[in-house]
């Protein structure tokens, strides 16, 4: 691997918390590691990651996730040339529904309770998200200045499933040599099934917040007795 990219990966995902950037990466990196691979899904690795169907990204060397206050003011990102990045973006009407997925789409819980959820569903406003989305901005416009930035519509990938976008994604680094189109294919339709998902979590927690939050806690609950069991 080049030095250029020690501290990168191969493609760059620049996204907003809840707007699904793991299982993307996920699915862009098996594409990439293995474009035979045509019926790919990605897979939560516990338990706990499942109630919530949340993904992590065991691929960070091919494509690595970023958060938009992961990148510093002051961060050498900012100086290295020609890395490509996908700059995942959310419309201010579509971050209240990646806001919510965010509450409840947690790697740890360490710390988290029900009040803590149930005060982001039920706040008019969330001022930190609402940063995080100017910063996202600010990130990539200053990244684009010596590196690759693609803009990507996050509804394109996940509610439209838009293979030409996908596509291009893809092909943003393989410089327009991906032919694979069958992978392509699969990567929107499990992008869409990923997103009609949320969706269904999204409404169950407007509706019935009490039976989801209680659900996720009780097996997070489980899966940390468990491994504290064999520890132990």
């Amino acid at each position: 691997m080049k030095t250029k990219h020690a501290n990168v990966g191969l493609l760059n995902v620049l996204f907003m918390p809840g707007a699904s950037g793991t299982f993307l990466a996920n699915m862009l990196s098996r594409a990439i590691t293995d474009p035979w691979w045509n019926d790919f899904s990605a897979e939560p690795p516990n338990e706990v990651f499942k109630a919530t169907q949340e993904y992590m990204n065991p691929y960070n060397q091919i494509v690595m996730t970023w958060h938009p206050f992961d990148i510093k003011d002051d961060d050498a990102l900012y100086d290295t040339k020609d890395i490509n990045w996908i700059n995942m973006t959310v419309t201010d009407k579509e971050t209240k529904f990646t806001d919510i997925m965010s509450a409840i789409k947690r790697q740890d819980y360490n710390g988290i309770t029900k009040k803590d959820i149930l005060d982001r569903l039920y706040a008019t406003s969330n001022p930190h998200y609402e940063r995080t989305q100017l910063r996202q901005v600010e990130v990539a416009k200053k990244l684009a200045v010596n590196n690759n930035v693609m803009d990507v519509k996050w509804s394109d990938v996940f509610v439209e499933g838009n293979t030409d976008v996908i596509l291009s994604m893809i092909n943003f680094l393989f410089k327009g040599q991906y032919k694979t189109l069958d992978v392509v294919e699969n990567i929107a339709d499990k992008c869409k099934a990923k997103h009609v998902a949320d969706t269904h979590m999204y409404n169950e927690l407007l509706y019935n917040p009490d039976k989801v939050i209680d659900n996720v806690l009780e097996v997070v609950d489980k899966v940390y007795q468990d491994s504290k069991e064999d520890i132990d």
